[in-house]
């Protein structure tokens, strides 16, 4: 039995609010960017799919772009699980599945755990890359379906509430 899995990307940029005000005092406000969707691909009832954040085919790929060696503050809302219809699928993230690199170097990123933020500062040219892998559980019941979830990423300079 073939199941269809992928996984959205939500994106949150902060910059709003009071945040604005200190974004322009650092020179540039900040712009996240989805470039590819975490995706698990075909899996099968019992048997779990993980996607190393060295993947560069499924895992999943964000842009980070703001003033030029700035400290930033990363965090992901990650999901327990993908739906389709009221069927669930497990996921698991690990403290190895984030990965940071301010080259966009997916190779040689600096591995992170996703489910605590990192502090880590924009390169040179204001540029930042994230890296996010995890693993699906399907349960020996799992129903056929295209399973989704939402992911969602939160930068915010350091200092600033978000």
């Amino acid at each position: 039995m073939n199941r269809d899995i992928a996984i959205g990307i939500a994106l949150v940029g902060w910059v709003v609010g009071g945040v604005t005000g200190v974004a322009r005092a650092q020179g540039r406000p900040l712009g996240v960017a989805g470039q590819q969707a975490l995706a698990f691909g075909v899996v099968f009832p019992g048997l779990p799919v993980s996607v190393s954040r060295t993947d560069a085919l499924r895992t999943g790929q964000y842009q980070i772009t703001g003033q030029k060696n700035s400290s930033v503050r990363i965090t992901f809302t990650l999901p327990a699980a993908m739906q389709s219809g009221p069927a669930t699928l497990p996921l698991v993230f690990g403290s190895g599945d984030g990965g940071w690199s301010p080259q966009g170097a997916i190779a040689t990123a600096q591995a992170f755990d996703p489910r605590v933020p990192l502090v880590t500062a924009l390169s040179g040219n204001g540029r930042l890359s994230i890296y996010l892998g995890g693993t699906a559980v399907p349960p020996p019941q799992l129903g056929a379906g295209t399973y989704t979830a939402t992911i969602t990423l939160t930068v915010c300079y350091t200092g600033v509430t978000c």
